[in-house]
């Protein structure tokens, strides 16, 4: 019974972890602060280049607490440049790969080995849970502006406080004919310290970085906020390293899925 309990919370925490987690030489922390608009709109353009023209392995842990205790959860994320996202989950309790996730720019197809279940089909899916798209859900796992195609900040999208010294970038968002809201806000040196999307039906994703020492301008903490229909949730990742590597290296889904069950959001 016991491990029937452990195996149905690792499910929802592997499904809460896949649906919630310029030089293009090597960097690491910025130490420049930013003084201006144009300056923060310069570090802001120069990192997204350096995220679109390598493909990278972020390791990462995280924890959960399941009958009074917390039990470990690890994985790596792999970046296709900007274009792709795969993440795999596994579990320290119970040494097994509990879930996968692949994103492109149009779908999304996720696994949950521990219910073996799975789903295949487009973001305008989970509309009902939460309205999300690939851009918004990529800026917040490389904690970078989700606007790469069009970075320009003036005193019509952004403002500057000076007491906190963090600018703060405001856009609308339309996903599926939704309107939404979404606050990037960059510390000094242009390092994004939260992201935070709302939507009007009262959904909430927030995303807070800290302690920007890894390579490729990556914080090492990641604490993830949701309130989704009203059930609110809380955890933190923790980033371990960031290499890159070749598209080769790229994993594939599983492709075995005759006793997996599809499901639908």
């Amino acid at each position: 019974m016991k491990k029937l309990r452990l195996e149905n919370t690792l499910s929802k925490a592997a499904l809460l972890s896949l649906l919630v987690f310029c030089s293009c030489s090597k960097s690491i922390v910025n130490t420049r602060q930013v003084n201006d608009f144009s300056g923060l709109q310069s570090r802001t353009i120069k990192r997204q280049n350096l995220l679109a023209s390598n493909n990278l392995k972020i390791k990462f842990k995280t924890f959960v607490e399941i009958d009074g205790k917390e039990n470990k959860l690890s994985g790596k994320i792999y970046a296709l440049s900007d274009t792709c996202l795969f993440l795999n989950v596994m579990s320290s309790s119970l040494g097994i790969e509990i879930g996968q996730l692949r994103m492109n720019k149009d779908s999304v197809f996720m696994i949950n080995k521990i219910d073996k279940t799975y789903f295949s089909g487009s973001y305008a899916d989970f509309k009902s849970k939460f309205d999300t798209n690939f851009d918004q859900f990529y800026s917040f796992i490389t904690a970078s502006y989700f606007k790469r195609d069009s970075i320009f900040f003036n005193s019509s999208n952004a403002g500057y406080i000076a007491d906190l010294q963090r600018f703060i970038v405001n856009d609308n968002c339309s996903n599926f004919q939704t309107k939404s809201f979404l606050t990037t806000i960059f510390d000094r040196y242009g390092n994004i310290w939260r992201i935070e999307y709302k939507s009007f039906d009262g959904n909430l994703f927030r995303a807070n970085y800290s302690n920007f020492v890894l390579d490729y301008g990556f914080p090492s903490e990641l604490v993830i906020s949701t309130k989704v229909k009203g059930a609110k949730y809380e955890f933190t990742v923790y980033f371990e390293n960031v290499s890159v590597i070749k598209e080769s290296a790229f994993p594939e889904m599983k492709k075995s899925l005759g006793k997996y069950k599809r499901v639908t959001f």
